[in-house]
């Protein structure tokens, strides 16, 4: 057995991105077979959408850690280190098991040539596995179908939202993004869906019918947001919460949290204990890194992340920015990478900022912004090509006064690269 420090585990796993995204089930089915199938052994709750799908995991997470359940959480993209992907009760896999993993698989993922991420979902698995989980909150990579989280036998699926995203491997039209995302959606098993557009959600309905699975939609009346406080009842199953103030802001996390109670009451109807105060407690304290994430500094701008990198994300974070600060604008450094919906995000962010300062990411996906800057009609609002993020920063954190607010808005790669810079969790 060859033994990895942390360093080369972690540059082993890396490489795996040579094999770039691959769409099937085949090599990770088999190679978890190989070492007992561990994704067998624990329940599970598989959650796809556009966007949500990690607000909604980290908040079903957390009222299953309040309840006492050993909880597994598998999300993805990480920001700073892909050890935050895979946690156990808020902890990151140490890296300890990590090179662990990597000692025991090493050869035989490399025969298979599995990719990044059905490398570190095979490594998300098995730890939860080894661990003991009680339960395990399992995000989707991209889509559902094929994705390498979809060899599951859950307890309940979860479609959070569906618009347009990944338009090149999904589809450009949303009746086809939502027949991919519908394809973690098993027989018999329950499956929750948030509020989706009538195209997608008709072929969600009809994926449900086909395969026997009990379908529960969010229904309008179930939904009553006042800001940032909300009141959900199931009278149907007497399941309900009183008013309470969810950990996340904006409408759009009220929606996720609508999802997610939708999703504990029926859990709570097929047998699961799960507390009113479990799950008032554990939906206040949810917290998810990056997203309108808001920090206010004495003496210095106050700072804003949201990692809405694509045009319904950004929408929901203007929304939420001009629900939070009436009036108010924003200095937007901002970065996002190739075949995203530019103009949309743009059309939107216009509404709350007078200046962007566009930086590179550090990634092979950044997109060109020279030719981002020819190719967009900005309004009126003024556009600066900065070097890099530092030299952004480092300018507007001296340009700006105490009052005004720097947001850092776009590509997980951006917020990620802030949060490593200047040491922001």
């Amino acid at each position: 057995m060859q033994r990895h420090t942390y360093a080369s585990a972690e540059r082993f796993l890396l490489s795996r991105e040579f094999f770039g995204l691959k769409l099937g089930l085949e090599n990770i089915t088999e190679f978890l077979h190989s070492i007992g199938s561990p994704q067998h052994t624990y329940p599970t709750i598989h959650i796809a959408g556009t966007n949500g799908k990690g607000s909604v995991a980290a908040m079903l997470a957390e009222v299953m850690r309040e309840q006492g359940y050993k909880t597994g959480l598998f999300t993805s993209p990480h920001l700073v280190s892909f050890r935050e992907r895979v946690r156990v009760n808020g902890r990151p896999i140490p890296k300890r098991s990590l090179v662990s993993f990597v000692d025991r698989h090493r050869s035989e993922l490399t025969r298979r040539k599995l990719s990044f991420f059905e490398v570190v979902t095979a490594m998300a698995l098995e730890h939860f596995a080894r661990v003991g989980v009680d339960i395990a909150v399992i995000e989707t990579g991209l889509g559902g179908r094929f994705d390498a989280t979809n060899v599951l036998k859950p307890l309940a699926t979860i479609t959070t939202d569906i618009s347009r995203d990944h338009m090149e491997i999904l589809g450009n039209t949303l009746p086809k993004i939502a027949f991919e995302k519908a394809g973690i959606i098993k027989p018999g098993v329950p499956h929750i869906a948030g509020f989706l557009p009538e195209s997608a959600e008709k072929v969600i309905r009809r994926a449900c019918r086909e395969r026997g699975a009990p379908y529960h939609r969010l229904l309008k009346k179930e939904f009553r947001p006042q800001l940032v406080e909300m009141k959900l009842a199931f009278a149907s199953n007497g399941f309900s919460v009183k008013p309470f103030r969810p950990g996340m802001y904006g409408e759009h996390q009220l929606r996720n949290c609508a999802v997610a109670l939708k999703t504990l009451s029926v859990l709570r109807n097929n047998g699961w204990h799960l507390s009113l105060r479990a799950i008032r407690d554990g939906l206040s304290r949810a917290h998810w890194p990056g997203r309108f994430q808001y920090i206010q500094r004495k003496s210095q701008p106050d700072l804003l992340f949201d990692v809405g990198h694509n045009a319904s994300g950004i929408a929901a974070f203007v929304g939420a920015f001009q629900d939070r600060f009436p009036g108010k604008k924003a200095h937007i450094i901002t970065g996002f990478v190739k075949r995203k919906e530019h103009q949309k995000m743009f059309d939107a962010l216009r509404h709350i900022t007078e200046q962007y300062h566009l930086v590179p990411l550090k990634t092979h996906r950044t997109t060109d912004i020279d030719q981002l800057i020819r190719q967009i009609n900005w309004h009126g609002v003024t556009v600066q090509r900065e070097r890099g993020l530092r030299s952004a920063y480092n300018k507007l954190a001296k340009a700006c006064s105490t009052d005004d607010i720097i947001a850092v808005v776009g590509s997980h790669y951006l917020v990620g690269e802030f949060f490593q810079a200047y040491g922001i969790r």
